[in-house]
């Protein structure tokens, strides 16, 4: 154990990472003003050209600050509801709401496992980086169709655990590919507490819920996934699988791209393959 933790500090430590300061020391409703702007430059509705949210009840699972939600009613949603687990989360998109005068925009606390809502109230579900974060998807799956009324749509993007960053260390630890693929959880999650104890700089991620594979992680991939949709009683579904250096990765976008992009995209197609090479998985699925 102790040599394998050695080669995952070394491996790790090839490429560090430290978090955004506006991770540890936000101005006010910073957070909440750059997932607006990243939804006025496209954010998560690129994924779907087809939604229309004009006159539509929204509900925004897993909102974070609140600025996507904001767009989305400006967008012409009749109203929008946008849940986080965090309170100082929603007061601060609530406020941003009221600085851009959106009065139909209304922010709740709770968990996607159980939400505080009654039966067939939204036309539309969307869900932007979340899934992979929920402790329990088969129970927010079961929560999302129970509160969209009938013909209703659930929109998601999320990243498959095993994509080269979908250990989430990239923002706060090391930009290393593929560590949870390489390293198994416990070793992973020992490199990385002793690196911070060295680096001392105050920062610590969330506490490990029983159940995750990593911080604040299930460990959803694309087989889960397809399982967990396979139970389900659904009137449609599309499962779409985005591949790495996809024009629609802004993260991966370069003017290399076009010379080696063609060599990845049938790697979401091979089966022993696609887990490592699609950095999204990109989900509609109509009640």
């Amino acid at each position: 154990m102790r040599s394998s933790v050695t080669l995952a500090r070394r491996y790790l430590s090839l490429a560090p990472a430290t978090p955004p300061r506006y991770w540890t020391d936000p101005a006010p409703l910073e957070r909440a003003q750059t997932e607006y702007d990243d939804e006025v430059s496209g954010g998560f509705l690129k994924w779907f050209p087809e939604l229309e949210l004009k006159g539509k009840d929204v509900f925004d699972i897993g909102c974070g600050y609140g600025g996507r939600a904001v767009r989305y009613a400006e967008l012409g949603a009749r109203s929008v509801v946008a849940l986080e687990p965090f309170q100082h989360q929603c007061k601060q998109g609530q406020e941003f709401a009221a600085e851009r005068r959106m009065h139909n925009v209304t922010f709740i606390v709770g968990c996607g496992e159980q939400l505080p809502l009654r039966s067939g109230l939204f036309d539309v579900i969307t869900s932007y980086d979340v899934f992979e974060h929920v402790a329990d998807l088969g129970n927010v799956m079961d929560e999302c169709l129970r509160i969209l009324k009938p013909g209703g749509t659930l929109y998601a993007v999320f990243p498959p655990f095993f994509h080269p960053t979908g250990a989430h260390l990239d923002s706060w630890v090391s930009r290393m590919p593929w560590p949870n693929v390489l390293f198994r959880t416990e070793t992973l999650v020992q490199a990385v507490g002793e690196i911070l104890a060295t680096r001392n700089d105050g920062f610590a991620p969330n506490p490990m819920r029983p159940k995750d594979r990593l911080w604040n992680l299930n460990g959803a991939t694309i087989r889960t996934v397809k399982n967990l949709l396979s139970q389900r009683t659904i009137s449609n579904c599309r499962l779409s699988l985005y591949p790495l250096f996809s024009p629609m990765n802004s993260k991966w976008r370069s003017w290399r791209m076009k010379y080696y992009a063609f060599a990845f995209r049938p790697l979401p197609y091979i089966p022993a393959l696609q887990e490592l090479f699609v950095h999204r998985m990109v989900l509609t699925v109509v009640k």
